[in-house]
C-alpha cells in the first residue's frame, strides 16, 4: 500500500490520567458500592440545558448506591417542592442552595474521596407567605436497608453547628435574611 499525502495519519490513542481529578473509570467495578451522586441535582434545574449540565464529574461525589437512590433522593424531591413556592417578581423560582460533602476515610482507586456525610441547605423568599424560608439536611453516606428511611429537616443554625464540629469552625452558610 502506498501512502499519499491525502491519507490521514494514523492517530495513536492516548489515555490521560489525572492525579487529582476523578474520571469515569474511577467509579467502575468499585468495591465500595458507590455511584456518582449529584451535588446539584438535575431535578432542581430550571431547564433541560441546565439539567444536562449536571451530569459532570465535577458535580459528583461517590455516594452509597442505596443512600443516593433512597433517602437522599427523597430529600432532593422534598426540597424542590418547598423551593417551588419561592418565586421572584417574574414568577420564577429563586432559591440559594448550598450542598457539600464531608471527606471520609476511604478512596476510590486510591484518589477519589468517599464522603462520610452529605449535606444540603437552602434559603429563599416565599412570596405566598411573604417571608424567608430555609431548611437544612445532612446524613451519613452509608448503605440503607429501609426504603422508608428519611432525612430529618434541620435548621440553618443546626447545620452550621454540625459543620463546625465535623469539619470547619465558624460556619455561616448564608448572609442577611436567611436564618
Amino acid at each position: 500500500m502506498i501512502e499519499s499525502e491525502l491519507d490521514p495519519p494514523v492517530a495513536e490513542m492516548t489515555v490521560l490520567t489525572y492525579a487529582n481529578q476523578a474520571i469515569s473509570e474511577d467509579y467502575q467495578n468499585n468495591n465500595y458500592n458507590v455511584n456518582r451522586g449529584h451535588l446539584f441535582p438535575c431535578r432542581h434545574a430550571a431547564d433541560v440545558v441546565t439539567a444536562e449540565s449536571t451530569f459532570t464529574l465535577t458535580n459528583a461525589v461517590p455516594q452509597k448506591k442505596s443512600f443516593n437512590e433512597l433517602s437522599w433522593s427523597r430529600m432532593e424531591d422534598e426540597t424542590k417542592n418547598i423551593m417551588s413556592t419561592c418565586k421572584n417578581n417574574n414568577n420564577e423560582v429563586l432559591a440559594h442552595v448550598l450542598t457539600g460533602a464531608i471527606p471520609g476515610d476511604s478512596k476510590l482507586k486510591e484518589k477519589v474521596n468517599i464522603p462520610s456525610y452529605m449535606w444540603m441547605a437552602f434559603c429563599c423568599y416565599n412570596s405566598m407567605e411573604k417571608k424567608w424560608v430555609s431548611q437544612a439536611y445532612w446524613a451519613e453516606n452509608i448503605e440503607e436497608d429501609s426504603k422508608n428511611k428519611t432525612i430529618d429537616k434541620k435548621s440553618l443554625q443546626e447545620i452550621q453547628e454540625f459543620l463546625g464540629k465535623a469539619w470547619v469552625k465558624n460556619v455561616q452558610l448564608f448572609k442577611k435574611d436567611c436564618t
